[in-house]
């Protein structure tokens, strides 16, 4: 299961290439594209991900009522789910990086975190 799982992601991540593919876009055109929809789908998933263990965490540290461990266990729900948002701000940064170096951007730091592929924000 878990492997048919992999692979059926992985083809709804061609998609977009197939897609374009029927156009005449370049090879670059397309990969920067589908790093993108990758990028999209990291956030959206990473960053909701992140503010359901906080708002979870939050709610089992106000209802710990002074019991020391229920608290502890909060504050480490909140750690844990501030070092997820450091993985996620990370892996959307690392994909930002890789489409600015399919796409041979110039123009800087800023403008590859902007818009690393010229397609617009």
């Amino acid at each position: 299961m878990k492997k048919f799982l992999l692979i059926f992601t992985a083809g709804l991540l061609f998609i977009p290439l197939i897609v374009f593919a029927q156009y005449s876009q370049n090879a670059t055109y397309m990969v920067c594209s589908a790093l993108d929809i990758v990028k999209q789908i990291v956030a959206a998933i990473g960053f909701g991900i992140v503010i359901i263990l906080v708002i979870v965490a939050g709610i089992k540290y106000m209802t710990a009522g002074g019991d020391e461990s229920k608290a502890s266990e909060a504050r480490r729900g909140i750690q844990n789910a501030l070092i997820g948002l450091v993985i996620v701000v990370s892996a959307y940064f690392l994909i930002s990086l890789a489409q600015g170096l399919v796409s041979e951007v110039g123009g800087g730091f800023i403008q590859l975190l902007i818009d690393p592929c010229g397609v617009g924000v």
